[in-house]
């Protein structure tokens, strides 16, 4: 007969913990393109989309925001800062190189070229956010005003899971003394 270790009942709740997460991580893995009779219209289940335009194929983020600045390209030191119910992300600057991630390393990636200088004149800057849940999304840059929004998933009831959204975000000139900047 073996010997049963004694559990302090600390270790017992970070053990239950894991298991609740776990669980949940496993529920989130089969859910990945779920739908109700997957395969079933779309394309003929060839990976464009399952039943009644559910989302089938490689995962997405769960928002792409684009961002552009009303009459001008994006400023060059646009900041854009991202917290949800897990983390508050590393801070993006398109001027600063030292902030651009990857998935690996943030779950705020923007589409930049990190062999190249930061970009003078951007006409849009496209960010994924690899977020579950609601999101806070702030962006500022010199000469216009503050963005400030909380993004909300949209549940499919007919895929049973969240549908990825494309966001558009137009900066809007700060004014000074009632003349545009």
């Amino acid at each position: 007969m073996a010997a049963r270790l004694p559990l302090a009942s600390g270790r017992v709740v970070s053990l239950t913990a894991f298991a609740a997460l776990a669980a949940g991580a496993l529920a989130t893995a089969a859910s990945v393109g779920a739908c109700k009779d997957p395969g079933v219209g779309g394309a003929g289940g060839s990976g464009m989309g399952g039943a009644d335009g559910c989302p089938m194929g490689p995962r997405e983020a769960m928002f792409t925001i684009t961002v552009r600045a009303k009459g001008a390209p994006v400023p060059p030191d646009t900041t854009v800062q991202v917290a949800w119910s897990a983390a508050e992300e590393p801070t993006f600057v398109l001027n600063d190189p030292t902030t651009w991630k990857t998935l690996d390393e943030a779950n705020l990636v923007c589409a930049v070229d990190r062999a190249e200088p930061p970009p003078d004149a951007l006409e849009a800057l496209v960010c994924e956010l690899w977020t579950a849940g609601v999101t806070r999304v702030e962006i500022s840059g010199t000469g216009y005003l503050d963005f400030e929004q909380t993004l909300t998933p949209v549940m499919s009831e007919e895929c049973e899971d969240f549908l990825p959204q494309k966001i558009d975000i137009e900066l809007i000139p700060a004014l000074d003394g009632g003349v545009s900047e």
